[in-house]
């Protein structure tokens, strides 16, 4: 017995050949000839005349009493959908009691639809400690902060902004356990393993007295501190300036988009993982 042992290509090639010759009956005129004929049989001994036959229905509201046309397996009871609610939903009619408690309930107050009333509360003031201003709201609203100024004054201060614009953060299975926040830290990343250099990812937080720094890679061998921005807004300028006042001694070297976009031309053909926007 001669057993035959078919590789991978030739199961494509069977797959493909089979498709190729189904196509070809399926959509041959004879097949579509045949089909026409049995179709239009079985629509003359009455088969599909549940797809175009309509019953007359009477509508079960009382009040309406309209005769009404639909297919056999339709249950429809009612000729509208008006009609139907007049009768489904008499039980849940509110009582002139009930109307007249809801309407006293809500007299002196807005509509959410017609604007917003804002309400000062005692509890409520601004967690930027420099500001503490009372904070006046909608009734519905949390707010920690009475302006976005206030805010990125705090938030901005921290590690990482949650409001900074992370683009593709995440775990990248190449590097480690390394938590990036964009593609442009990962590649980075991916180069200086190319390169064989040392690096740590976010070492160390620096104190800016109104603000906290942390830089995203630290190069032990060169005592460098690199930060990779797309663009540098004010606030990125700012903390920018306090770092190099207040730490003259740590180097820091802003890398921005002309010059990763110069080593993306150098090093991405040569590093598999690299990762395009």
């Amino acid at each position: 017995m001669v057993e035959r042992h078919f590789c991978k290509v030739d199961v494509v090639g069977f797959k493909s050949h089979h498709r190729l010759m189904s196509k070809k009956f399926y959509g041959s005129k004879i097949y579509k000839k045949k089909q026409s004929l049995i179709t239009k049989n079985n629509w003359k001994k009455g088969l599909f005349d549940s797809l175009r036959r309509k019953v007359k229905k009477l509508c079960k509201n009382p009040i309406c009493n309209n005769i009404f046309y639909t297919i056999p397996s339709d249950q429809k009871f009612f000729c509208s959908q008006g009609c139907a609610a007049q009768v489904n939903n008499h039980k849940r009619l509110l009582s002139i009691f009930t109307k007249q408690k809801i309407s006293s309930a809500l007299k002196g107050k807005m509509s959410p639809y017609k604007g917003s009333i804002k309400v000062k509360r005692i509890e409520d003031f601004c967690h930027n400690p420099e500001c503490c201003r009372q904070i006046v709201f909608e009734r519905w609203r949390k707010r920690m902060f009475c302006s976005n100024s206030c805010a990125m004054k705090v938030i901005g201060g921290r590690p990482t902004s949650p409001r900074a614009a992370r683009a593709k953060a995440g775990i990248r299975e190449d590097l480690g356990a390394f938590y990036f926040y964009s593609r442009w830290e990962a590649n980075f990343a991916r180069i200086l393993n190319f390169l064989k250099i040392e690096w740590e990812f976010q070492p160390k937080t620096f104190d800016l007295k109104t603000q906290k720094y942390t830089p995203d890679f630290y190069l032990p061998k060169y005592n460098l501190f690199v930060e990779i921005k797309n663009f540098l807004s004010e606030f990125s300028k700012e903390r920018d300036s306090k770092f190099r006042e207040i730490y003259p001694n740590n180097n820091l070297f802003l890398l921005l988009k002309p010059d990763y976009l110069e080593l993306q031309d150098i090093f991405s053909p040569q590093i598999s993982e690299w990762e395009y926007s």
